[in-house]
């Protein structure tokens, strides 16, 4: 009896314990908590994401995290859709953009910078006004940038033309004389320029500074705060090492994408690598921003910036 009664105490306790924790969240004994598929594109801004990964920050946050690279940074946030990834990361104007179609979040940025982003004319065009064909990745920062060079020459989107393609073909597109110029993040300018193309300007100049936010699928976060911010603590202790020693920055990066080691530290520079919160000024631009994506028809329904950014986290 008393062996008997030991048992059924036992099961009350571990049954107690166990409706305390959060879905998905570790029982306490060291495992990692829920297994996590992390969205990454292909660029050296992801350079803390590919360092985690490498140097197994999140293997020793005890978390289970398996980093998946996409050609653009909007794969990360389609696979959340789709119910097949439950973190990314991605520039604010794509997350926004993808949660007017499910329960999508940001709970921090960790990369801004107002030159890592930058337009790239081909040769023979020395002024935005010469630029009648824009390469455009729908749904992606390289869009709303496009209409910023735009507005701040005062010139109409209906006179010009709009190239849809993807990142890596904006190059040899510019040197086939397909395109005109294009707007995009680091190395895809660079690579224009190696084609005969030649930087006209950086976001800064036109006004944007693009952020680059750890995204969540909405309902696996309620589930697992605990897990996601986790996560987003050893981001910022990738970036606390990569601003330690920048070459690092090259090094991951070369590994994980296979950009030369130089080549991506030097498309770093000016790039500032550091988790924080969202700011009032944050959601003010970001709300900006989805009024443009439905103003230009990008999306039928407006993000709720406010609501799709979680403050507190970071």
């Amino acid at each position: 009896m008393r062996a008997a009664a030991a048992a059924l105490l036992m099961t009350v306790a571990v049954a107690a314990c166990a409706e305390n924790q959060s879905p998905g969240e570790s029982g306490g004994d060291g495992a990692p908590s829920v297994a996590v598929t992390f969205g990454v594109g292909v660029d050296p801004a992801y350079s803390p994401i590919y360092l985690a990964d490498q140097e197994k920050l999140f293997q020793q946050a005890g978390l289970d995290v398996t980093v998946t690279q996409y050609q653009e940074g909007t794969g990360g946030l389609d696979a959340i859709l789709a119910k097949q990834g439950q973190v990314t990361a991605s520039t604010e104007s794509s997350l926004l953009n993808r949660a007017t179609r499910g329960d999508i979040r940001g709970l921090a940025v960790f990369s801004q910078s107002p030159s890592f982003i930058k337009l790239v004319a081909r040769s023979g065009i020395t002024d935005v006004a010469g630029i009648k064909k824009y390469g455009v990745v729908p749904g992606t920062v390289n869009e709303y940038a496009t209409n910023k060079v735009l507005d701040s020459r005062n010139i109409s989107r209906d006179s010009v033309e709009f190239v849809n393609a993807s990142p890596a073909e904006m190059p040899a597109l510019l040197q086939r004389g397909d395109v005109d110029g294009y707007i995009m993040w680091e190395p895809w300018p660079s690579r224009g320029v190696g084609n005969g193309g030649k930087i006209l300007l950086t976001s800064g100049e036109i006004g944007y500074v693009y952020n680059l936010v750890i995204g969540v699928d909405g309902a696996w976060y309620e589930a697992n705060q605990e897990t996601a911010k986790k996560v987003v603590a050893t981001i910022g202790q990738a970036c606390e090492q990569l601003t330690a020693d920048p070459a690092k920055a090259g090094t991951v990066t070369e590994a994980a994408i296979k950009v030369p080691a130089a080549e991506a530290q030097t498309l770093l520079e000016g790039v500032q690598c550091q988790v924080r919160d969202f700011t009032d000024e944050d959601i003010q631009r970001y709300d900006e921003i989805a009024q443009f994506q439905q103003d230009s028809g990008i999306v039928t329904q407006k993000a709720d910036a406010a609501t799709v950014m979680v403050r507190g986290v970071a």
